[in-house]
């Protein structure tokens, strides 16, 4: 029989170094997916993605993309929130610009009153129901006559 394959630390079945498909696994399970989710992506079983992950290289490797994406993440929250001072100093420059049209100064003023919360409310949907009387009754009508009482209802609504 063969030997059994030991990785660094000499766990049994360890990975002796990470294939791409390992990093891949890796920024996978980083970005929230599950480890049965990195096995059907991956075409591995459940238990052999465990098995990767326990390995001490995987865990190192896990833990450099989590560090890496902390730092990531803070600093675009930080550069978005300079980058939004400078967005709002542009909007107000061109809504009291002389040099820009009309029609441009009209639709910032809406694309940020909408972004506000302020923007146009939609009227639902509404939904009528019918009794059996009332479908026998449609039923009966010529179809001019259930045209003529659509557009007396819309009418009356509008």
């Amino acid at each position: 029989m063969g030997r059994i394959p030991t990785g660094i630390s000499g766990e049994k079945y360890g990975i002796k170094y990470l294939w791409p498909h390992h990093r891949a696994m890796a920024r996978d399970l980083v970005a929230g997916h599950t480890p049965g989710e990195v096995a059907d992506k991956t075409g591995f079983t459940p238990a052999q993605i465990t098995r990767i992950m326990q390995s001490p290289l995987f865990i190192a490797e896990m833990n450099m993309l989590e560090a890496g994406a902390s730092v990531r993440a803070v600093d675009v929250h930080e550069d978005l929130r300079e980058m939004s001072k400078k967005a709002v100093e542009v909007l107000d420059e061109n809504l009291n610009s002389e040099t820009i049209s009309a029609g441009l100064k009209t639709k910032t003023a809406f694309d940020v009153l909408d972004r506000a919360g302020y923007g146009k409310k939609e009227t639902p949907q509404q939904h009528l129901h019918l009794h059996a009387h009332e479908v026998r009754k449609v039923e009966e009508m010529s179809p001019e006559e259930l045209y003529e009482d659509i557009i007396e209802m819309a009418e009356e609504e509008g």
